[in-house]
C-alpha cells in the first residue's frame, strides 16, 4: 500500500507539475495577448492623436494665413483709400489745366448723347460755366448752371430728373476704381 500510495503520491505531484506548466502556459499566452492588445491599441490611439494633432495644426496654419491675408486686404484697401482721397483732393485743380480744356468738348458731346433729345440742365463747376455755355449754344433744350458743390466737373441732368449723367471727374474716378487700384498698387510694386 505504501508503494501505491507512493505511486499515487509521484502521479499527484506529476499531474500538479503538469497543471503548473500549463497554468504558467495559459497565463504567459495570456499575458502575451494582452500585451499585443495593449500595444495595438496604443498604436491607435497614438495615429488617432497624431491625426487630430496634425488636422489641428492645418487648421491653425489655415486660419493664420487667413488672418494674415485678412489684415494684407484691410491695409491694402486702407492704403488704396488714402491714394483715393488725395486723387479726389486733386480733381477740382484738374479742371483748370489746358489737357482738360482741350478733352472737354468731346467729353461734353459724348455725355450729352445720354441725354438724347430731352431738355436737361447742365450743372457744373463754376470756373467750367463760360465753356460749358459755348458748348451748349446749338444744342436745343439744354442749359448750363453753375453749382458751387460741383468742383470737378460737370453733370447733366434731365428736367424731368428722370436721368442724370456723370461728367464729373470724382465720377469717372469711381467708375475706373479698379483699374486705378491695379495699377496703383503696380505702381508701388504690390500685387494685386
Amino acid at each position: 500500500m505504501d508503494a501505491l500510495l507512493a505511486i499515487l503520491e509521484r502521479e499527484a505531484e506529476a499531474e500538479v507539475e503538469r497543471l503548473r506548466a500549463d497554468g504558467h502556459s495559459r497565463a504567459a499566452a495570456v499575458a502575451s495577448q494582452a500585451a499585443d492588445h495593449l500595444a495595438r491599441q496604443r498604436e491607435e490611439t497614438l495615429g488617432r492623436r497624431e491625426q487630430e494633432g496634425r488636422a489641428a495644426l492645418e487648421r491653425a496654419v489655415v486660419d493664420a494665413r487667413r488672418a494674415a491675408r485678412g489684415r494684407v486686404l484691410v491695409a491694402r484697401e486702407t492704403l488704396l483709400g488714402k491714394l483715393f482721397d488725395a486723387l479726389r483732393a486733386s480733381l477740382p485743380a484738374i479742371i483748370d489745366t489746358a489737357a482738360y480744356r482741350a478733352a472737354l468738348p468731346a467729353v461734353f458731346a459724348r455725355t450729352v448723347t445720354f441725354a438724347g433729345d430731352q431738355a436737361a440742365i447742365v450743372h457744373c463747376a463754376p470756373a467750367l460755366a463760360p465753356s460749358l455755355r459755348s458748348l451748349i449754344k446749338g444744342h436745343e433744350g439744354l442749359s448750363a448752371r453753375a453749382d458751387p458743390a460741383l468742383a470737378d466737373g460737370f453733370r447733366i441732368v434731365t428736367t424731368d430728373g428722370a436721368l442724370e449723367v456723370d461728367g464729373t471727374l470724382g465720377g469717372r474716378a469711381e467708375r475706373l476704381r479698379p483699374r486705378l487700384a491695379l495699377e496703383g498698387l503696380a505702381a508701388l510694386g504690390l500685387r494685386a
